[in-house]
């Protein structure tokens, strides 16, 4: 049944797109989410409900999907698409193979009839926007999109929107997902800033320069986990922000910010704050390997390689964000429609910070 969906969704590519969309001319890893330094295994979901206006209108979506039985283009079919932010980095391919093992089993007892498969968004705002129109001409009664970027990205999620589709935004929102979308699963990214910068100036004494490795421009958890930072270690008169550096999620180009700020400041950069903890990693094992152990170093996502570093020694911290807990989260809200339940406007998923004295609850 797969194989049928992705045939006929290969075939409307050639259907020119309604929707305009500028091309981001960007590519990489991880954007990434937080409420509780609990194990995330024991800090369940937080929902937060809609303003009175939208929960007005949310009421009559939520009647007209009962009705429908979650079949809201009335083809007769249930058919969910999945648009992807990308299939490459280590922590989307956690939230996609969540999503794949999640949305087969949804077929398999009924509960929709088809999915897409998943549609590889390649990091790439055009790119989804082209997959939305796809997604609109099969006709899609659901999607699920993982966004590029907060403002590039925006026109596949209101296209979709607008054609009458239950848009489940997930992971990083876009401009207008708070009033487009059906629902947003994520995590608070200006949270994971904080925790951040928080934990530096913890665990560095009396201070000193930071450098802030910056995932690709005008994704919303890097837009925010900057916010978090300023919020917190840049308020410090202790410390120095040397630069804000764009890597766009990626290790090599953090390793090459090391060592063009340790061959600037020396001894006087005591610390690395990274968007992801690809980037963080591989800055701390190069700091490492130039007998820097001393910096700290940071960033976001809790993979399975930092952790590592971190049940090791190698690695002080990571935050870890619940990318299979963001995404069954969406899935939930499309479960809900379909029964015609309420479906929680925004749903939070915490964020963890990860040390050695918790890392063995996280570490496969």
């Amino acid at each position: 049944m797969k194989k049928k969906v992705v045939a006929a969704l290969l075939a409307s590519v050639m259907v020119m797109s309604l929707t305009a969309c500028g091309s981001s001319g960007s590519s990489g890893g991880a954007a990434s989410a937080p409420a509780s330094e609990a194990p995330a295994s024991e800090a369940p979901a937080q929902s937060e409900a809609a303003p009175a206006s939208e929960a007005a209108a949310e009421g009559e979506a939520a009647a007209d999907t009962a009705a429908s039985g979650g079949d809201l283009n009335g083809d007769g079919k249930i058919i969910v698409g999945y648009i992807s932010k990308n299939t490459t980095d280590v922590f989307h391919a956690t939230l996609n193979g969540a999503a794949e093992e999640r949305l087969d089993s949804l077929v398999a007892d009924g509960t929709i009839d088809e999915w897409t498969g998943i549609l590889d968004g390649n990091t790439d705002a055009a790119k989804q926007c082209d997959l939305a129109q796809d997604c609109i001409n099969y006709p899609c009664d659901y999607v699920i999109i993982l966004p590029a970027e907060s403002t590039a990205s925006d026109p596949a999620v209101t296209s979709m929107a607008d054609a009458g589709i239950g848009v489940i935004v997930v992971n990083s929102a876009t401009d207008s997902t708070d009033s487009a979308a059906m629902a947003f699963a994520g995590s608070d990214d200006v949270y994971a800033g904080e925790l951040m910068g928080n934990y530096v100036m913890e665990h560095v004494e009396g201070g000193g320069t930071f450098v802030h490795c910056q995932g690709i421009i005008g994704n919303s958890a890097q837009i925010q986990r900057g916010e978090g930072i300023a919020n917190t270690i840049e308020k410090d008169s202790g410390w120095t922000k040397a630069a804000d550096v764009p890597c766009d999620w990626d290790a090599s180009k953090a390793v090459n910010t090391v060592d063009d700020y340790l061959a600037q400041y020396g001894d006087d950069l005591k610390a690395v704050i990274c968007d992801n903890d690809d980037m963080s990693s591989a800055a701390q094992a190069e700091c490492n390997a130039k007998g820097r152990e001393d910096i700290v170093c940071i960033g976001v996502d809790g993979n399975q390689g930092p952790l590592q570093m971190v049940k090791e020694g190698t690695l002080g911290a990571t935050v870890l964000q619940d990318g299979a807990g963001q995404v069954n989260a969406g899935i939930d809200a499309i479960v809900a429609s379909i029964k015609g339940e309420t479906v929680e406007k925004k749903i939070i998923v915490p964020f963890v910070l990860v040390t050695p004295d918790n890392v063995d609850e996280y570490l496969k």
